[in-house]
């Protein structure tokens, strides 16, 4: 998923950020957002959570999962 997650970034640069976590050296960060799988996505606004989801997808459902939680 890491080239989609790059391609989504770039872009939509202007309308979201991306990030990604290397559950390995992050243990603690992982266990306190709850990621039920691998690999996990989780939206936030405003420093909030509001949505998760997991599984590999084409970029295309993986955008749209992102606007279905942000709208």
């Amino acid at each position: 998923m890491k080239p989609t997650v790059d391609a989504v970034a770039s872009e939509h640069r202007e309308t979201f950020i991306t990030a990604q976590l290397d559950i390995d050296k992050n243990r603690e960060t992982a266990a306190e957002y709850g990621g039920q799988g691998i690999p996990a996505y989780i939206v936030f606004r405003d420093g909030e959570v509001v949505g998760k989801f997991v599984g590999a997808m084409p970029q295309a459902e993986f955008v749209q999962k992102i606007f279905d939680i942000l709208k």
